[in-house]
């Protein structure tokens, strides 16, 4: 694609080690491996292509070539719980990327894990962990797949891709530097201060607050208007019978 630009080597912070590959299966599988091998904070895995790429509950994140495909390995000193939060951080990151790309862009998140650009997903987010049992099995990965140059056609929620709407050239390593500078500096902001600041950012650019909403996890389905997070990231839904809070799920607009 004569719109793809390779530039050089990427600016990441110090704590940051790539390990990068022309094609993998997972960006998330190579990075759990490592984390399984001992591999320290901060190790990245960067992939220009995925062909077995997914997303939450094993869905199919279909990662078409020329797109950001990356995962990292985070050893956070807390509990698994609260390990959770950090699933907040890569839409504050991406939203640096569209900053630094597009002037003045119209982006959203869509809990819990999408990125919206136009209304229409352009990312997505995957956190697994270890099991917490010893030192060595606490560990995170958290994944992102941004649609820099295509985007799936055939997808429940309109999807899109960075070129689909700006016909703008992209540097994937400018676009690596960016979201990982941004990602180190937030997840010390996390680290020192805890999530009040980072749901701050993330509600600042909140899909459909307000709105109508379906909850879905499993068996269990709630309607109520979406009216936030609550303090460690679990939406919270008011119905008729009072307000729940959601900490996983899928979450349907009824107006979309």
């Amino acid at each position: 694609f004569s719109w793809l630009i390779m530039v050089g080597v990427p600016e990441l912070p110090a704590i940051i080690s790539l390990v990068s590959y022309e094609t993998v299966t997972s960006t998330n599988d190579e990075a759990k491996l490592l984390a399984c091998k001992n591999a320290p904070e901060g190790t990245v895995v960067w992939a220009k292509e995925q062909i077995g790429g997914k997303g939450r509950m094993n869905r199919k994140w279909v990662s078409k070539p020329g797109n950001f495909n990356s995962s990292v390995v985070l050893r956070p000193s807390c509990s698994l719980e609260t390990a959770a939060q950090l699933s907040f951080l890569p839409a504050l990151a991406v939203g640096e990327i569209l900053e630094n790309i597009i002037p003045t862009p119209s982006y959203s998140f869509k809990w819990p894990n999408d990125i919206l650009l136009n209304n229409k997903k352009i990312s997505g987010i995957l956190l697994e962990a270890g099991n917490w049992t010893t030192k060595k099995s606490k560990w995170v990965v958290i994944g992102c797949g941004v649609n820099l140059l295509q985007s799936p056609e055939t997808t429940k929620f309109p999807a899109t891709s960075i070129f689909e709407e700006t016909m703008k050239s992209i540097s994937l390593t400018h676009v690596l530097s960016i979201y990982y500078r941004s990602l180190l500096k937030w997840y010390i902001n996390w680290s020192e201060n805890g999530f009040s600041n980072i749901r701050a950012a993330w509600l600042k650019r909140v899909h459909g607050i307000n709105k109508e909403i379906t909850a879905k996890y499993g068996k269990y389905s709630y309607d109520g208007e979406f009216i936030g997070l609550d303090k460690n990231g679990a939406l919270k839904l008011r119905s008729l019978t009072g307000v729940h809070r959601i900490r996983a799920g899928d979450v349907y607009f009824n107006d979309e």
